[in-house]
């Protein structure tokens, strides 16, 4: 079968100095300078992905293939085709209009994880689509979203208030910014709660390939990379990964299937050496995220993530389109990350256990 569809910063205000002066004369008061305000949002309320999409910035050109955007002129499947999705119930039978309903996506294994939030499952129409649709009931997610889960409530909230004040603004936020410009703090905080506790066996998504040939693929709906038919190969430069689809059942959204990450040979030792400090320009990875890099306090997991997901974000950072409060201690670090830092930091992160 072939499918086609598819921190918080604390600003402190050095008080003013009292300046001893004679009796007779009066010091001038010198006040402290007030905070700058922050700059107001340029996203208003009622804004759709598709009024969004035309402010987004431009990709990091040096890590533009982490971006991957479908070819225009695919042709669309047959939204009235059938399909069910492998290890289901073989009584579950969904079209592909069904497959790609935002508000009423489907969840082809219920009994596999706890009792989904209704915003996961079904969001609030018309601004909200539900979470499942992208990053799947395991929180995993596609390459074009990200894997969310084990990510503390904190974090997710911290996030949404970036996507909602303009701090987030790849080619991958519209969908973000237009729900985050509609949801509350208890929102994503009752859908954290489902999401924070998935099991850590569930987590694991991400397949690493450390080599110097990779099979062909092509991306195709959805931004995602499909494996070629036949059995030609491609080099894998030093400057590339190839983050290609297990199965077209993704497509399906069969949360049964990940994604291999084909990487440069010797990226995971030089990633790792990164992690440790870069040969010591710059605080390790351990000391915000944990010695496993799984996360610690509102810091958020790196293990076992993307790298398509965590090279944007290092690229974002670094070209200034993720910004604001948020980045925290990132900001010390991001100056220290050369373009191959950033590539093999997150080559080395994929490949660790989540």
């Amino acid at each position: 079968m072939r499918v086609r569809k598819f921190v918080i910063a604390v600003l402190a205000l050095a008080p003013a100095l009292a300046i001893a002066a004679p009796a007779h004369k009066i010091a001038p008061v010198h006040k402290a300078a007030a905070p700058k305000p922050a700059e107001p949002s340029p996203f208003t309320p009622g804004m759709t992905a598709r009024d969004l999409t035309p402010l987004m910035a431009k990709p990091y050109a040096p890590l533009a293939f982490a971006y991957p955007v479908a070819p225009a002129g695919l042709p669309r499947p047959d939204p009235t085709a059938t399909f069910t999705a492998t290890g289901a119930d073989p009584a579950m039978k969904l079209t592909m209009r069904q497959i790609g309903d935002p508000n009423n996506p489907p969840d082809w294994f219920p009994k596999e994880h706890a009792p989904l939030p209704e915003l996961a499952k079904h969001g609030r129409a018309p601004h909200v689509p539900a979470c499942i649709l992208c990053h799947l009931p395991n929180g995993n997610g596609h390459p074009e979203s990200a894997s969310i889960s084990g990510l503390t409530a904190n974090y997710m909230i911290e996030q949404m208030h970036a996507f909602r004040d303009g701090e987030r603004t790849n080619i991958r936020a519209p969908a973000m910014i237009e729900m985050a410009l509609e949801l509350s703090d208890k929102d994503i905080r009752d859908v954290a709660a489902y999401f924070t506790h998935v099991p850590r066996q569930q987590q694991k998504w991400i397949r690493v390939v450390e080599t110097s040939r990779a099979p062909a693929t092509h991306v195709g709906a959805g931004g995602v990379r499909f494996f070629d038919k036949g059995g030609e190969t491609v080099p894998v430069p030093p400057d590339m990964i190839y983050e290609v689809a297990e199965s077209e059942e993704v497509e399906l959204r069969n949360f049964h299937f990940g994604f291999a990450d084909y990487v440069p040979v010797g990226s995971l030792a030089k990633g790792r050496i990164v992690s440790l400090g870069n040969h010591g320009q710059m605080r390790s990875c351990a000391s915000c995220h944990g010695e496993d890099f799984r996360g610690h306090d509102d810091a958020p997991r790196l293990a076992g993530r993307g790298a398509y997901y965590l090279i944007r974000q290092l690229a974002d950072m670094k070209s200034g389109v993720r910004k604001g409060a948020a980045l925290g201690k990132m900001k010390d670090i991001i100056p220290h990350l050369s373009d191959a830092d950033i590539l093999n930091v997150s080559a080395f992160m994929a490949s660790r256990a989540p």
